[in-house]
């Protein structure tokens, strides 16, 4: 096979991926396409808490990777040949940063989350000499974490995986999905049996394991393996505890991925990765086309009639909303009016026992300022009603309307309390000391002259002592009357002064709240129509689409399907040039 061949078929699968709005598959084959030559990348990948660290420091017996209760970055640890021990950070902008490895852990734990892409080791190992690099992906967990997809983002790079299990306990479903995954996009995947010098079942497990990948239809082999083993083999140099330890399988199964032949090797997984993205792809695509062939399927008086009943209820809706609004508008106005007005009742009746009571002359100047206050109050609280009021009947229109919409800013919020006039104090007569002086002076001559003729009988004079104080009695009586007759001429004018102004306060305040309420109405109203007009243009331009929209949908249902078409020869052509890429030397039997 020859590299023209799978790179035509890697970019053609490239661009549907672009077209149908699939970049991350477009991203995935195009870092396929420009991958340069050369080298083997195995990525370890697994869940949390089953020794990927551990097995990659076994398998080149080198504390490269940080394990156990270290600070595990959140990004891939690339561990590759290098003739001097050596780390390098390396940026989201590809800075690059040298570190010593024993810093490794710290240096990470101190940058910031998310500036690191990944981290390259360089260590003096034979087994990387041949170009291996062997890659540490953070632990995969909640499919949004970043560290999720980190690791996972290693398989467009990855020529081969070693998926990490836990000997304690056999694949869960979580594992067996994640192993197919790894499967769909890499072509040579083995499952590594971590922690059997401690798990007395490992025998078991790893039979279980078999038995659930071939059911899955994972052709993938399981070797069982101890890094602890490994490490006390590498330290006392004992053969045979090595091979306990099961490493030389798994080192063997590495070196069978550094053999395969580097263009064999990059035609097959492109073929892979083409095969995974068609068929990703081919499902989003047969989604849309079934979608559109159920709306295709509904004929189009259906759709005629189903836009018709939307537009009688549209309707009824309309009908019910104005009839709301007018109704519960004019039971606003009447009861703002009464509430002002029974308001304004009771401050007409202190006004009369006030009066009834006191003197104008001596309580108006502290009436005066309560009268005004009071005014403002009752205004203020009738406004402060009809607004609440006015909100919840918003509010009824809005449901009866039928959907939730944001509401028009209602007007009444300033009730003009405050620009109430003061009431003017009346002109008050007052009974002066001259004014009493000329009434008893009136009053006495009655009594002075009545009484001195009664006692000329006796033969007294017109004026004595008798005379003079009836003449006393009778001006203070007159003084009397006359002063009562003046108070309650006072009480009247105050009387009759404050309650005019109340009824002024009342006439103009009660127009302006049925003004404003109506102003409310007016704003409900062309909200609501407006919202009703939209709603019936909406149907409208439904209705025309229905009757021009058949021939358009049938025309995406085929173009869908002569893409799927198209897409599943892709897939064809791609696993006819992965077979001829397989012709490689075999992995171990499982």
């Amino acid at each position: 096979m020859t590299a023209p061949a799978w790179l035509e078929v890697l970019a053609e699968t490239s661009d549907a991926c672009r077209t149908h709005g699939r970049e991350d598959l477009a991203q995935r084959l195009r870092r396929r396409q420009d991958r340069p030559p050369g080298g083997t990348r195995v990525a370890v990948l697994g869940f949390p808490k089953q020794g990927k660290g551990y097995l990659v420091n076994a398998v080149l017996n080198a504390p490269v990777c940080p394990v156990g209760d270290a600070a595990t970055p959140a990004v891939p640890i690339e561990v590759g040949y290098a003739a001097e021990p050596g780390a390098t950070l390396v940026g989201r902008a590809d800075e690059r940063v040298p570190v010593e490895i024993e810093k490794l852990t710290g240096e990470v734990g101190a940058r910031p989350a998310g500036s690191l892409r990944k981290v390259e080791v360089g260590v003096p190992r034979d087994l990387l000499s041949a170009g291996l690099v062997l890659i540490d992906t953070p632990a995969i967990g909640d499919p949004r974490s970043p560290r999720t997809a980190a690791a996972l983002d290693v398989l467009a790079d990855a020529d081969a995986v070693i998926l990490v299990s836990d000997a304690a306990a056999p694949l869960d479903q979580a594992e067996l999905a994640l192993a197919h995954h790894i499967r769909t996009w890499c072509p040579h995947v083995v499952i590594a049996l971590t922690k059997i010098d401690v798990s007395a079942g490992w025998r078991t497990v790893a039979e279980q394991n078999r038995t659930a990948l071939s059911a899955a239809g994972i052709d993938s082999p399981v070797l069982p393996v101890s890094a602890t083993v490994r490490f006390a083999a590498a330290k006392g140099g004992d053969q045979d505890l090595n091979v306990r330890s099961g490493f030389p399988e798994l080192l063997s199964w590495i070196a069978t991925q550094v053999s395969r032949p580097a263009e064999s090797t990059a035609a097959l997984l492109a073929a892979v990765s083409v095969r995974a993205a068609a068929a990703e792809l081919v499902e989003t695509l047969r989604a849309r086309a079934e979608a559109a062939g159920q709306e295709a399927g509904v004929d189009q008086t259906t759709l005629l009639q189903r836009s018709q009943r939307r537009a009688d209820e549209l309707r009824r809706r309309n009908s019910r909303w104005q009839n709301l609004l007018a109704d519960e508008i004019a039971d606003l106005q009447s009861d703002a009016e009464y509430d002002l007005r029974e308001r304004t009742r009771k401050i007409v009746e202190t006004i009369d026992e006030t009066f009834d009571r006191g003197d104008p002359v001596k309580v108006w100047d502290e009436f005066g300022p309560w009268l005004d206050s009071t005014l403002a109050e009752a205004v203020e609280t009738t406004y402060t009603f009809a607004a609440e009021r006015a909100e919840w009947i918003a509010q009824a229109v809005a449901v009866s309307f039928g959907a939730q919409y944001d509401l028009p800013e209602l007007a009444l919020t300033d009730s003009g309390a405050d620009r109430i006039a003061e009431v003017r104090q009346p002109r008050i007569e007052r009974f002066k000391i001259g004014q009493k002086a000329f009434t008893g002076l009136r009053g006495s001559y009655g009594g002075v002259l009545m009484f001195g003729l009664v006692t000329g009988l006796a033969g007294l004079p017109l004026i004595n002592p008798v005379s003079i104080g009836a003449g006393v009695a009778f001006a203070a009586k007159t003084i009397s009357d006359e002063g009562g007759m003046r108070l309650q001429r006072r009480q009247a004018v105050a009387k009759m002064t404050a309650q005019r102004h109340v009824d002024d306060v009342f006439l103009r305040f009660s127009k302006e709240c049925r003004d404003a309420i109506r102003h409310v109405q007016r704003r409900l109203r062309d909200h609501f129509t407006e919202l009703a007009d939209s709603l019936a243009d909406e149907l409208t331009r439904e209705r025309e689409m229905i009757i021009a929209g058949s021939a358009e949908r049938e025309r995406r249902s085929a173009a869908l399907r002569r893409e799927i078409d198209r897409l599943a020869g892709l897939h064809k052509r791609a696993g006819e040039l992965g077979m001829l890429a397989n012709r490689a030397p075999k992995e171990l039997p499982a």
